[in-house]
C-alpha cells in the first residue's frame, strides 16, 4: 500500500510538472504572437502615414508650384485646375496649363521668348511658335498703317514706291548716299498716308469711295464731253442718287497714282481710264486776253495738271465727284532761332521760308535739303509732289498760291516722271501747273519737315 501511495505521488508530481511547463511556453507563444501582431499593427500603421506624408508633400509642392506662377494675393488652392490629363509631375512645367486654369502669370520668365523645349501641349498658334496669347491677333490683309497726321490732300501719298537716278530706275540708297530722300524712301517712313479706295455698289454704277478724304466717285466715266456739257453730265442720276460735281484739280489729283502711268490710276478701282484729259471744275484765273475762257484739266498718261480752252473743239473726259470740296491751306511765319519758316495748319507741314535757285540736278536737289541745318533743325526734305502742290491755289495767279512771299518760280520734287525716269515732277508757282521737266533744268528748291 505503501509503495502504490509513494508510486502515485511520483506520478502526480511529474503531471504537475509536466503541466507547468506547457503553461510557460503557452505564455510565452503567446506573448511573441501578441509582439508579432503589435508589430504588425504598428507596421501597418505606419505604412499609411508615410504614404500620406507623401502624398501631403506632393500636395505642398504642387502647391508651391503654383503660388509661384499665381498672382501673389491670391490665397486659393489651385492645384486641382492645374492638372491635366499628363502626369502631375509635369504639369508643374506646362505654360499652357497654368493659362488654361485662369492663372495671370506665365510659368517662365515673360522676357524669355523661347518656348519651353519641355511642354508638351501644342502651340494655340501654330504660325509663330514664341506667341502665348490665347487670341489670334493675325489678319489675312498687312495692316496698313496710317501716320498720325491730318487726312488732307497734300498727307496722301504719291503712289509712287521705286527709286531713281538722273535717268533710271535704281535700288533705293541708304542715307548719306547720292540720291537718298526721295518719294518713296519718306514715304516707307511714314511721312504720308497711303491712297484707300473701297469700290461700293454692284452693276454699271459702281461708286469708289476714298476712305481717307471721304470723297465718292464715279466709277464709270462719260467721255469726249466739251466744257458747256460737263457740268450737265454731273448733274445727271448716278447709281440712284444725286449731288454729283465736278472735282476741282487737288481733288482730281488725289486719284492720280504717280507709281504707274499710262494711265497713272489703279485701274482695278478705276477701270476705263485712259490715259487723256479730264475736266476740273476750276476756270483758269489769268486774266490775259490769251487766258480767258480756259479752265483746268489733268492728264492721266501721266497725271499732270494744266488748262485749255473751253471751246466746244476741246473735248475731255469727266469723271464725277461728291463730298465735301477739300479746304485750302493756312499759313502762320514764324521765327526760330533767327530763320523763318512757314506752317500750313492744314497738312501740319512746317516749309522753310527761304529757298535755293539754280539746282541743276536730281541728286543735288534731294541732297540740298537732306544736308540742310535751318531754325535749329536738320530732318529737312524735298517734298513730293502732292506736298508741293498743296501749297497751290488754284483761284490765284502770279503766284497762284497764298503761301507768304512766293515767287513766280518753278520748284522741284522728290517724285519721279514713273514714264519717263530722265524726268521728274516740278510745280509752277506763277500759274501752278504741275508737270515733269528734265531732272537737269535749273530751277529752285523750297525744303519741308514734319512738326513732331
Amino acid at each position: 500500500m505503501k509503495k502504490f501511495n509513494l508510486l502515485f505521488i511520483l506520478v502526480l508530481s511529474a503531471f504537475l510538472v509536466f503541466s507547468c511547463s506547457s503553461n510557460d511556453d503557452d505564455e510565452e507563444l503567446a506573448d511573441t504572437d501578441s509582439s508579432t501582431v503589435q508589430d504588425a499593427d504598428n507596421s501597418t500603421d505606419t505604412v499609411p502615414d508615410e504614404t500620406s506624408n507623401d502624398e501631403d508633400q506632393t500636395d505642398t509642392a504642387s502647391e508651391n508650384n503654383d503660388s509661384d506662377t499665381s498672382d501673389p494675393t491670391d490665397d486659393s488652392d489651385t492645384s486641382d485646375t492645374a492638372i491635366t490629363d499628363n502626369d502631375i509631375t509635369d504639369t508643374d512645367d506646362d505654360p499652357d496649363t497654368t493659362q488654361d486654369s485662369g492663372d495671370s502669370q506665365p510659368d517662365k520668365d515673360p522676357t524669355d521668348p523661347t518656348p519651353d523645349s519641355g511642354d508638351s501641349q501644342p502651340d494655340e498658334n501654330p504660325a509663330d511658335p514664341t506667341d502665348d496669347s490665347d487670341t489670334d491677333t493675325s489678319d489675312d490683309d498687312p495692316e496698313i498703317i496710317i501716320p498720325d497726321i491730318p487726312v488732307v490732300f497734300g498727307n496722301i501719298c504719291t503712289g509712287q514706291t521705286k527709286c531713281y537716278s538722273e535717268t533710271a530706275e535704281i535700288t533705293c540708297p541708304a542715307e548719306g548716299e547720292p540720291f537718298f530722300g526721295q518719294d518713296a524712301q519718306y514715304a516707307k517712313k511714314g511721312t504720308c498716308i497711303p491712297q484707300k479706295f473701297t469700290v461700293k455698289g454692284s452693276g454699271d454704277e459702281k461708286i469708289v469711295f476714298d476712305e481717307n478724304l471721304k470723297l465718292e466717285w464715279q466709277q464709270k466715266i462719260t467721255k469726249n464731253v466739251d466744257w458747256q456739257h460737263a457740268s450737265e453730265e454731273c448733274a445727271k442720276e448716278y447709281a440712284g442718287s444725286y449731288g454729283w460735281r465736278l472735282p476741282t484739280p487737288k481733288e482730281l489729283l488725289s486719284i492720280v497714282d504717280n507709281g504707274k502711268s499710262d494711265p497713272a490710276i489703279n485701274t482695278d478701282l478705276f477701270p476705263g481710264t485712259n490715259d487723256e484729259w479730264f475736266w476740273t471744275s476750276a476756270d483758269f484765273a489769268s486774266t490775259a486776253d490769251s487766258d480767258l475762257n480756259k479752265a483746268w484739266f489733268v492728264r492721266f498718261d501721266k497725271g499732270f495738271l494744266s488748262h485749255k480752252s473751253k471751246t466746244e473743239s476741246e473735248k475731255m473726259h469727266v469723271r464725277c465727284v461728291r463730298g465735301t470740296i477739300l479746304p485750302e491751306g493756312e499759313f502762320e511765319t514764324r521765327t526760330i532761332g533767327g530763320d523763318e519758316v512757314v506752317k500750313d495748319s492744314l497738312t501740319g507741314l512746317i516749309w522753310q521760308k527761304t529757298y535755293k535757285d539754280g539746282v541743276k540736278k536730281f541728286a543735288d536737289a534731294l541732297s540740298t535739303c537732306e544736308d540742310l541745318d535751318y531754325a535749329g533743325f536738320t530732318d529737312w526734305r524735298l517734298p513730293n509732289k502732292n506736298e508741293l502742290a498743296s501749297i497751290a491755289n488754284y483761284a490765284k495767279y502770279r503766284p497762284a498760291s497764298d503761301f507768304p512771299g512766293m515767287p513766280n518760280w518753278t520748284f522741284r520734287t522728290s517724285t519721279t516722271d514713273t514714264k519717263t525716269n530722265s524726268s521728274a515732277w516740278y510745280v509752277i508757282f506763277s500759274e501752278s501747273i504741275v508737270n515733269p521737266y528734265a531732272k537737269t533744268n535749273s530751277d529752285s528748291v523750297r525744303c519741308v519737315r514734319r512738326e513732331k
